[in-house]
């Protein structure tokens, strides 16, 4: 079994970002180039894909981008496929793709909750048979390692959170879905780590008209799931007083928990 904290050298590594043109993932992957590593960018949009390629590339950093969509499986394989040819192999792959909108259930469509559960949830299955196949061909690294699988989550995947039942449900499925490959698979050298933070006043959050306590800056959540990476925990939640709220009211009564989430509404 490799080392616990077997992430704490990140540098000369090949690490693929999904999600890389905006938000959070966008300031992650600048922090981490701030040592030697090797990227593969993968987002739909080109524009923002690119600007972040070139500011990479000044860090001295050797960057592959890749245009597509994670809802889409053809696009998922071909990040891959396309990061195995050129790098020969994946080191770290942060999948950092989603969106929780305000969604109340009297008023929302099934399209809706497809949509939500299509960028949520299937994001993540269609990236992770291909990235398992990768990883499991690889060579292990000294600590018995053979590549990190992360993943964006969110505070919402622990609870059924008014206005966003949808995305907690989503959130809800990924979490279990990378609790069962850490099971299965890291003692092959697979490493699963799910991320998930609180709100994050990123431009596409800002823009929707919903509560958001304890909410922090697009760069410390990035410098947060840094260290989270680091931290070689299966599970990092932040910010710290948000994810103790939600801790607490997964233990108390049902009772008393609705009472304190209908005070959101």
């Amino acid at each position: 079994m490799f080392s616990r904290c077997a992430n704490s050298d990140l540098q000369h590594k090949t690490i693929l970002i999904a999600g890389a043109s905006a938000g959070m993932a966008r300031q992650l992957a600048l922090l981490i180039a701030q040592r030697p590593n090797r990227f593969i960018l993968f987002a739909r949009r080109r524009h923002e894909l690119q600007e972040l390629a070139d500011q990479l590339r000044a860090l001295q950093c050797e960057i592959l981008t890749v245009c597509g969509d994670a809802c889409r499986e053809e696009d998922t394989n071909n990040a891959v496929s396309l990061a195995m040819a050129q790098f020969g192999r994946i080191d770290l792959a942060l999948l950092n793709v989603g969106a929780g909108p305000e969604q109340r259930m009297a008023e929302t469509s099934v399209a809706d909750i497809r949509q939500c559960m299509e960028l949520n949830y299937l994001s993540l299955a269609n990236f992770l048979p291909p990235l398992i196949a990768a990883m499991r061909s690889q060579q292990a690294d000294k600590h018995g390692l053979r590549g990190t699988i992360a993943h964006t989550n969110s505070l919402a995947g622990f609870i059924g959170l008014p206005m966003q039942g949808p995305y907690s449900a989503a959130k809800a499925a990924a979490r279990l879905l990378m609790d069962s490959c850490r099971v299965e698979l890291e003692p092959e050298g697979l490493k699963f780590i799910s991320l998930y933070p609180g709100f994050v006043q990123t431009a596409r959050v800002n823009q929707y008209d919903m509560p958001a306590p304890f909410a922090i800056s697009e760069s410390k959540g990035a410098e947060r799931m840094l260290q989270g990476l680091l931290s070689g925990r299966d599970d990092y939640l932040f910010p710290g007083p948000l994810s103790w709220l939600i801790r607490l009211a997964r233990v108390l009564p049902k009772c008393v928990s609705k009472r304190l989430l209908r005070r959101m509404l």
